[in-house]
């Protein structure tokens, strides 16, 4: 294959093939870099001197059914200008990973398609590698999401995985969207989401979240002028609670076996719903049956 071939073909923009083996199933492609691309990796400055080389492999997209290596020389340059001596900007991958940035876009794009397992089977690579491709990629484009425009917010915390570990979710209230995701359940947790919407300017009209003190200072703290809305479920937990708590009160304050029994066993029939209460049950009817009848 010719080489303007294998740039359109492999993308090996910047890189001469000096020389491609082929081993069963697998291509290996040795790449040196054109004279263009010798210059500082911290300043671009191309008043550089020779200080030796290192060879890497990454792996790149596959050729049909063989699988693709690139072997790369890199040279060290020492910079004449700002005295700093390191290797070449690589341009074809990020630095401490083992495949090009052409492989993980095709990575990508087959897990949109199939499982993670099944890319890593398809691919002749460990689940794990494909995993941490997509935690990459959602951390560089959904890491920090834009604050700005962002009105009513959630706050609640969740427990994953054993020994009871605790995380702060942040949501944005009208597009669902996580926003933060913080260590543990105090108020310190949410600090570096604080220090976001500082930065945004961020205007947040409403917070709902549950009757968590901590929350709640933290809240009053960084939004004194958003309105704090207790979400439904932990209203209707605290109602349930006080109401079990005043009848099993009643229960020991009854006088007679009478009164104890009309008591006993009420707890469901007074957490129902009116529209739920079934007669044939011993339950009397709710509103709309009571104007039925």
């Amino acid at each position: 294959m010719s080489q303007p071939a294998l740039y359109q073909v492999l993308g090996l923009y910047g890189y001469r093939v000096s020389r491609v083996e082929r081993v069963d199933k697998v291509a290996m492609f040795h790449l040196t870099p054109q004279p263009h691309r010798l210059c500082c990796s911290a300043c671009g400055s191309r008043d550089v001197v020779h200080r030796g080389q290192k060879e890497r492999q990454l792996r790149h997209v596959p050729i049909g059914s063989a699988c693709t290596w690139l072997v790369i020389t890199i040279p060290r340059v020492a910079c004449r200008d700002c005295g700093l001596v390191r290797q070449i900007s690589l341009g074809l991958a990020e630095s401490r990973v083992t495949y090009t940035r052409a492989f993980e876009r095709y990575v990508l794009e087959l897990c949109q398609r199939t499982t993670i397992q099944d890319v890593a089977q398809h691919l002749g690579i460990g689940w794990d590698t494909v995993k941490d491709i997509q935690k990459c990629h959602l951390q560089k484009h959904y890491g920090n999401p834009p604050l700005k425009q962002v009105r009513r917010i959630g706050i609640d915390e969740i427990c994953i995985g054993g020994g009871h570990r605790y995380v702060t979710i942040v949501l944005d209230w009208d597009s669902g969207a996580i926003l933060f995701v913080g260590e543990g359940k105090s108020a310190k947790s949410l600090d570096p989401f604080w220090r976001r919407v500082r930065a945004a300017r961020a205007k947040i009209l409403a917070v709902a979240m549950d009757m968590s003190a901590a929350y709640q200072l933290a809240v009053h703290e960084n939004l004194p002028e958003a309105v704090i809305v207790f979400d439904h479920f932990h209203v209707i937990k605290l109602y349930n609670e006080k109401l079990t708590e005043l009848r099993r009160q009643l229960y020991r304050e009854a006088t007679s076996d009478r009164e104890r029994k009309v008591l006993k066993g009420t707890r469901w029939l007074l957490l129902k719903n009116a529209e739920n209460l079934d007669p044939l049950k011993g339950e009397p009817p709710g509103p709309t049956q009571t104007n039925c009848l």
